[in-house]
């Protein structure tokens, strides 16, 4: 996991120095009509990052896609606060991502490089970011915004979700979810996401859930695997109780210190039903494997 991390971070520098032709696409207007912007992006395949910068529009996006193969359509509308701002990176020969999973097995990751984009927020919007990736890379990196939901949807892509350790989101998160099909996602630092609800459905791929810091407040999080592999960090003093859900074809690694209380549901020293922090966690194993353990 970790190298997939690294593989990832330094693709994207590499690509921040190569692809010096990227140019401006789209963008919001910073304007008061509107108090939230509602994201919805559609990428069949590509490598990508978000980032916060200080001041400047609420979006802009920049790319160098080959426009002989990518169709770019954007489309922004403002109703009750909100802006829904929806941006489809299909290419001319898929069938829309709805076939994510199938394009993703056929497709030759070769041309990806020739379809790279950013996106660029600031810390003056509320966020709501559904993002659905078929094919490729996206490192995401949300410190210093503000990120009502965040829904992450991937076929064969990697996936990494990252916040600074001195700049968490400045608002609480009602929903953190991920969905992963045959790729990878990790996401470092989810007590900065100040989450109240994580989600995880994993198909045949892989997700790493890091929360070796402890929570602000309570959190619950729901975990669904079918034959992939789940990798949950805990922190080592924080009130927690795992519930599982599993199978005779499963695979569970629970890390030491942990009791079980009644079958399948264990608590750590720290447990209090009422502690204003507790992180508890629901995990339901089909074919694959859950591994319990705390950072190095």
């Amino acid at each position: 996991m970790l190298k997939l991390v690294l593989t990832v971070g330094l693709g994207m520098s590499f690509l921040l120095g190569v692809h010096g032709q990227i140019k401006r696409f789209y963008s919001l207007d910073e304007v008061t009509s509107y108090d939230t912007v509602d994201f919805t992006l559609k990428a069949t395949s590509g490598i990508s990052f978000i980032r916060h910068v200080d001041g400047g529009n609420p979006l802009n996006i920049f790319g160098n896609p080959d426009l002989n193969k990518i169709n770019p359509r954007f489309d922004a509308q403002t109703k009750s606060r909100t802006c829904w701002v929806n941006l489809d990176l299909d290419e001319y020969r898929s069938s829309r991502l709805g076939n994510g999973l199938a394009f993703a097995m056929l497709k030759d990751g070769g041309e990806e490089e020739d379809n790279y984009w950013k996106f660029l927020i600031n810390d003056q919007k509320v966020y709501n970011l559904i993002l659905n990736y078929g094919i490729g890379s996206s490192d995401i990196d949300l410190s210093g915004t503000r990120v009502n939901k965040l829904k992450i949807n991937t076929g064969n892509a990697d996936v990494v979700v990252n916040y600074d350790k001195e700049e968490p989101n400045l608002a609480e998160m009602d929903t953190f979810l991920v969905k992963v099909d045959l790729g990878t996602l990790i996401a470092k630092d989810l007590d900065h996401s100040r989450a109240r609800n994580v989600i995880a459905e994993i198909g045949f791929g892989q997700v790493l859930l890091d929360f070796s810091h402890p929570m602000e407040k309570t959190c619950k999080v729901k975990a669904s695997v079918g034959a992939g592999k789940l990798e949950i960090i805990l922190p080592r003093k924080s009130p927690v109780i795992i519930h599982i859900k599993d199978s005779p074809l499963c695979g569970i690694s629970m890390v030491k210190g942990y009791e079980e209380v009644e079958k399948n549901v264990y608590v750590n020293m720290d447990y209090s039903s009422n502690a204003e922090n507790l992180l508890t966690f629901k995990v339901d194993v089909a074919l694959g494997s859950v591994n319990f353990s705390y950072a190095d």
